[in-house]
């Protein structure tokens, strides 16, 4: 399936319903960790200052006009992007810093660019920050990082196309029917098609902005296995009455009766055979009884007084 045959998903319209969605964001404000950045810049001679002890959102928009009119500018909103993102923390940004400060007129040059190309050709912008014969262009910003610095260098703009990109996001994407999406490696091609998806379920959904849109795909983004084919069939299954945990189909849970019935039946005393008394009723209860063609199986014997019970660790237990 497309990205343009792809549509909103339930849970996507039910999170824009349930507040108001682009006044909770425009509200959002970090805490950062000023001093620590203030000495680390003018310990690697770079330009830039971080707007307070707190960023907002808004703030950060009010620094994109800079950004397109200077490297020095596009350099500062990308310390105050990466500041708002990580808070406190100060995950590889020394590294960042270093990348940036040994080549930094050229990485200057390029964040003026994309910054510019981002308000009108989002795969132009990515692009340049990440071209498709190899890694990004700067060392520790990938994709994640750098969409944040195109989205703020949009001022703002409700329609603004280049918008934040990230696993959860893609996640979200991906179970609403865009299976080919990646869930982490893209390119500027997949980068253009989510912009323009985004745009588009701006519209079906009615929403006033882009980030909106993008905000909802972050928070109802399933758990990070999601996209695994059991997880799928989970989904879809766990609320039947005689629900079997596992990507199992009928046919395959009777196969799998057929062969520990035998086993139990050969080796009566095995482990096997006492996971076939613990686990044979359970796929009976899961099939209603339609076991198909089973196996010659003896009675169960009686178990002895003084006989122990096997004991299992409750990992390998069905349900």
């Amino acid at each position: 399936m497309t990205s343009k045959a792809v549509h909103p998903p339930t849970v996507l319209t039910e999170w824009l319903a349930a507040g108001d969605r682009g006044a909770e964001l425009l509200a959002d404000s970090v805490v950062i960790d000023r001093p620590w950045w203030s000495d680390q810049l003018a310990e690697h001679g770079l330009p830039g200052a971080l707007i307070g002890d707190t960023i907002s959102r808004t703030q950060l928009f009010g620094l994109a006009d800079s950004a397109l009119a200077s490297p020095e500018g596009a350099i500062n909103l990308l310390w105050n992007t990466i500041a708002f993102c990580h808070g406190r923390r100060w995950n590889e940004n020394k590294r960042r810093m270093v990348a940036v400060a040994t080549d930094r007129q050229r990485i200057g040059g390029l964040l003026q660019e994309a910054a510019q190309a981002g308000r009108e050709d989002p795969a132009v912008a990515f692009d340049l920050l990440k071209p498709d014969r190899g890694s990004q262009e700067i060392d520790r910003l990938g994709p994640t990082g750098f969409t944040w610095f195109l989205y703020f260098a949009g001022a703002g703009a409700p329609r603004h196309p280049s918008q934040v990109l990230d696993g959860k996001i893609a996640r979200t994407v991906r179970r609403a029917g865009w299976k080919r999406f990646s869930a982490t490696n893209w390119n500027s091609q997949d980068y253009a098609a989510y912009t323009e998806l985004v745009s588009r379920w701006r519209v079906e959904c009615g929403a006033d902005r882009n980030d909106v849109i993008v905000r909802g795909l972050y928070s109802v983004s399933p758990p990070a296995d999601a996209d695994y084919p059991w997880q799928a069939w989970q989904r879809e299954t766990w609320q039947s009455d005689n629900w079997v945990n596992g990507p199992l189909a009928a046919d395959d849970l009777r196969q799998i009766h057929h062969w520990m019935a035998l086993i139990a039946d050969a080796y009566p005393m095995s482990t096997a055979a006492a996971d076939f008394a613990r686990i044979g009723p359970i796929i009976s209860k899961a099939l209603d009884g339609d076991l198909g063609a089973s196996p010659r199986v003896r009675p169960p014997r009686e178990t002895y007084v003084d006989e122990d019970s096997y004991r299992y660790d409750s990992r390998y237990r069905a349900g």
